[in-house]
């Protein structure tokens, strides 16, 4: 571990190793430039391969902070406006009228989830499907009134990656790396090759996660079990198919740079203007496992004695992570654990991040 005392990493240690997480990492900045970064436990139990700085995870839903900087990007060029109807960007949805980008973004759609949709995968070395037959597997209807508490679904981001793809002209992965990615200088990618420094994922034995797979995509199912190991099942690598509602895969070093991008108050990739106004309350409702009081543009607001945070947990079948920002304190960070997002895995990485910000 590099950049913090020896009784911090000894707590976060000590919190891993309660929670029963097969590896961790995690990497921190603060507004001064300063970073720290902790790697413990295995990246593959079978083997014993260690975590390490090297290692990559998945961040899961946490790509979803991208697809809407990715969205104010399109906003700062004129081509999106936030309280634009979706359908004058893509009419063919049989969506309300009265539906915005901001809705969207902010999960105040009232759109209805489609869990089959957001759960189809393809395993590495199989074609990703683009943004909009991703999009197709999602039963969009009318849904209720859009505007009211926010209700998180990945169905939002979904329609996001579509618009990104359509106003942008080019594959959303595309647009995100030419234009996200590669000026924040951040080493990430939206396939996960099975590269023998990827951490293995983990699930539990009896997850519910497995019997969903089962009983609405059997066939991913069987392909994506590799074996198990005491209590857990190893996954063999995947990607989701829907990439802007959870593509990233990298190491937690290299999603720091947009976590530094989101820590400046200056125009930076991002104009100071967009950063503010995705720090904004938009939406109010328990959008998070911790983060309870509402939604801006991607990020969710949390409040946890009396220190205001915004953060996006990321979950999936066999990865964990939490992308979070203290802004009144300059300090951000991401954790990355290989075993499936629960209540308790969520509850851990929130205990990482007090230890770090006090």
């Amino acid at each position: 571990m590099s950049g913090t005392s020896p009784a911090l990493r000894e707590a976060i240690v000590r919190e891993i190793e309660r929670g029963k997480v097969p590896g961790c990492a995690l990497a921190w900045t603060r507004r001064d430039g300063t970073t720290g970064a902790l790697e413990h436990g295995l990246a593959n139990v079978a083997t014993g391969q260690k975590v390490d700085g090297a290692t990559r995870f998945h961040l899961f839903s946490g790509t979803k902070l991208y697809t809407a900087a990715a969205v104010m990007l399109l906003v700062e060029r004129g081509a999106v406006t936030l309280d634009a109807p979706v359908k004058k960007y893509l009419p063919e949805l049989l969506v309300r009228d009265e539906l915005t980008v901001r809705h969207l973004l902010s999960h105040a759609s009232g759109l209805k989830e489609s869990l089959r949709a957001f759960l189809s995968v393809h395993l590495a070395g199989e074609a990703a499907p683009s943004t909009s037959a991703a999009l197709a597997r999602y039963s969009l209807g009318r849904g209720d009134a859009p505007g009211r508490a926010a209700r998180y679904g990945n169905v939002n981001y979904a329609i996001l990656g579509e618009l990104v793809s359509r106003l942008a002209g080019l594959p959303y992965e595309a647009f995100v790396r030419r234009e996200l990615l590669d000026p924040l200088g951040a080493d990430l990618s939206f396939e996960d090759p099975g590269a023998a420094q990827n951490a293995v994922g983990y699930v539990s034995r009896f997850s519910p996660m497995l019997l969903a797979l089962r009983f609405l995509l059997p066939d991913v199912a069987g392909r994506i079990r590799a074996g198990r190991i005491g209590g857990l099942v190893a996954l063999a690598p995947y990607s989701l198919d829907t990439a802007a509602i959870g593509g990233l895969v990298g190491t937690a070093s290299g999603f720091l740079p947009f976590v530094r991008e989101m820590l400046s108050p200056e125009d930076g990739v991002l104009r100071a203007d967009s950063k503010r106004e995705m720090l904004t309350l938009h939406s109010r409702g328990a959008a998070g496992v911790v983060s309870r009081d509402g939604v801006g543009l991607g990020w969710k607001r949390g409040t946890a004695d009396g220190a205001t945070f915004w953060n996006h947990e990321g979950g999936g079948a066999g990865f964990c992570s939490e992308t979070r920002l203290y802004p009144d304190a300059g300090l951000g960070m991401v954790i990355l654990i290989n075993l499936s997002q629960s209540a308790s895995v969520s509850r851990l990485c929130h205990r990482i991040a007090e230890h770090l910000r006090r």
